[in-house]
């Protein structure tokens, strides 16, 4: 039976199409230029070839650069939600039917993430948030925050979904046994160590429910198929992933 359900928090919390990871990213954009003195012509280059070689943004700019990573990460969170995120009464009912602990798993930080789920009004289902700083900037995909993370919460990876709006970050949490939900992929995405797929997030009741049916008696995750939230089988795809801070 699953205990534990990690939630990504920009555009898994909330939509796509809020606007929100947007403005995050064109801040991202304005603290290179403005604050480190880059070459606005090279920044969107550099910012796709760290967020390849190194995960994120960030961390290819604390590594190569000597990022000061909290004043970047308040200064890219610098936004009014109010102007982007409103209540989900559908994500508050479903996360209300769920008994298992859910959690926050996310590259931005402890404060933004508790901001968001304000936002959105869901903050009092929440527990721990995994941030940026737990992470030591290291961040998702890297494998070993995974691994941490599961130390920390002391528990096996069958025990554990995560739901995610990119197939890249779900990849290590399926190495280490956890049931993977992609979440609103785009059309052509990559689908590889996604076990389901769900439009929008409040679906992720249904999920969480058909894997606990589907459980053993000894109480493992049994293998899941890879559907999407109608039990439709997946069919792998190549796409690239969203840039991320």
């Amino acid at each position: 039976m699953l205990e534990y359900l990690l939630f990504d928090l920009d555009e898994t919390i909330y939509p796509r199409g809020s606007g929100l990871m947007q403005a995050i990213s064109e801040r991202i954009s304005l603290y290179m230029i403005e604050r480190m003195g880059m070459d606005p012509e090279v920044v969107p280059e550099l910012r796709r070839a760290y967020w390849e070689k190194y995960g994120t943004t960030s961390r290819g700019l604390q590594i190569r650069h000597g990022l000061d990573v909290p004043e970047y990460m308040h200064y890219v969170h610098d936004l009014p939600l109010e102007n982007y995120l409103e209540p989900n009464r559908a994500l508050d009912s479903a996360l209300a039917s769920l008994p298992q602990t859910k959690v926050v798993f996310t590259n931005a930080t402890d404060e933004h993430a508790r901001a968001v789920l304000k936002a959105v009004g869901v903050a009092h289902h929440f527990g721990p948030v995994y941030d940026a700083f737990f992470a030591r900037n290291e961040g998702k995909p890297a494998p070993g925050v995974y691994r941490r993370l599961l130390d920390d919460l002391g528990a096996p990876g069958n025990v554990c979904l995560m739901v995610e709006d990119s197939a890249r970050n779900l990849r290590p949490a399926k190495l280490l046994g956890m049931t993977t939900v992609l979440i609103d992929p785009p059309a052509g995405a990559d689908t590889e160590g996604v076990d389901h797929v769900i439009e929008k997030i409040a679906d992720i009741a249904q999920v969480v429910r058909r894997v606990d049916e589907s459980s053993s008696d000894a109480g493992h995750i049994a293998p899941v198929p890879r559907v999407d939230a109608d039990g439709v089988p997946l069919v792998d795809k190549q796409g690239d992933g969203d840039l991320e801070p």
